[in-house]
């Protein structure tokens, strides 16, 4: 693939995940919205791409009202756990998807659970014990319960999501 159909298929990716997260859906859809995206970047493009998108979207977040402007603090290590959710994933399923099924690649589930899985630590301790530090005051049980155990559902649903549109962009574009 040409490193000008890779831009243009970024462009229209981070496009993609931009309406998605402008469209004001709650939380509960938005999440594995951008999740799939992550995901799906980085299956189509390559894992640099889902990253810098992952880095991308927190921003695009606290613009659009998703994450309040007193979660400011929160934008770095939500990049992070981003980054970290992408490039796990990455790491632990095969390079080999494009000539399998990932619906059916005990690899690519492992690295989605795994990468999953770190993101919610990540924003889960950063809440409980990183933010309070940086506001000099305790988190909400409210934002506590936001950034714990629905990140590592978003994540694990926005990822099947990807396998799914993946799988049907691979066969109808034929991916070599």
């Amino acid at each position: 693939m040409s490193s000008s159909q890779n831009i243009s298929r970024f462009i229209f990716l981070i496009a993609l995940t931009l309406v998605f997260e402008m469209i004001g859906l709650p939380q509960l859809f938005t999440g594995p919205l951008v999740n799939m995206m992550l995901i799906l970047t980085s299956l189509v493009i390559t894992p640099a791409a889902g990253a810098l998108l992952g880095a991308i979207t927190p921003v695009v977040a606290v613009v659009r009202g998703q994450l309040p402007s007193f979660l400011m603090p929160m934008i770095p290590f939500i990049i992070v756990a981003n980054i970290l959710f992408v490039m796990i994933f990455s790491l632990l399923q095969s390079r080999r998807l494009r000539d399998v099924n990932v619906l059916t690649s005990a690899a690519a589930w492992l690295g989605l659970l795994c990468g999953a899985l770190v993101k919610f630590l990540v924003l889960y301790y950063t809440t409980r014990f990183i933010l309070p530090i940086v506001m000099g005051a305790n988190v909400s049980a409210k934002l506590l319960a936001m950034m714990s155990l629905p990140q590592f559902f978003t994540a694990v649903a926005g990822g099947a999501f990807a396998f799914l549109v993946y799988n049907m962009l691979r066969v109808r574009l034929h991916f070599k």
